[in-house]
């Protein structure tokens, strides 16, 4: 979303201001943009950013094997901005692969490693059943 910079400072002391309403409005009229989106740009705008130095990884890890998902979730979430259901997704995936369980593809490379059934025989005999009533027929 694409918002000139007066406009931008303008939106930022309104929100500094508890004026959330008259933000959402502002940005709504200047990147003619949905109220969804206007409100999404906004409360992106009034979170707080959590400090976390080095590797994001290693601190939500740490925040797991403590056993606080919902921590883990929230960090995550208020340090990328992501949405509630994606960070949820991203901590699930890196819990799991730190478990040592499958992730999604670990499963989905397993069901490409596994043979398909083979329908050659059913072919061949169909074709022969095919072949035969022709020939009975005929």
């Amino acid at each position: 979303m694409i918002i000139p910079s007066d406009i931008l400072a303008e939106v930022q002391v309104l929100v500094s201001q508890n004026g959330k309403v008259q933000a959402v409005a502002l940005v709504k009229k200047a990147a003619n943009c949905s109220l969804k989106e206007a409100k999404d740009f906004v409360d992106q705008l009034d979170k707080p950013k959590t400090p976390i130095t080095g590797n994001i990884d290693d601190q939500l890890r740490g925040i797991l094997l403590r056993g606080n998902k919902i921590e883990a979730i929230k960090v995550y979430r208020d340090h990328t901005g992501e949405s509630l259901a994606e960070s949820k997704d991203y901590i699930e995936r890196l819990d799991h692969y730190e478990s040592g369980k499958n992730t999604g593809i670990d499963e989905l490379l397993q069901q490409q490693a596994r043979p398909g059934p083979n329908y050659t025989w059913a072919i061949i005999l169909l074709i022969a059943a095919a072949v035969i009533a022709w020939a009975l027929l005929r």
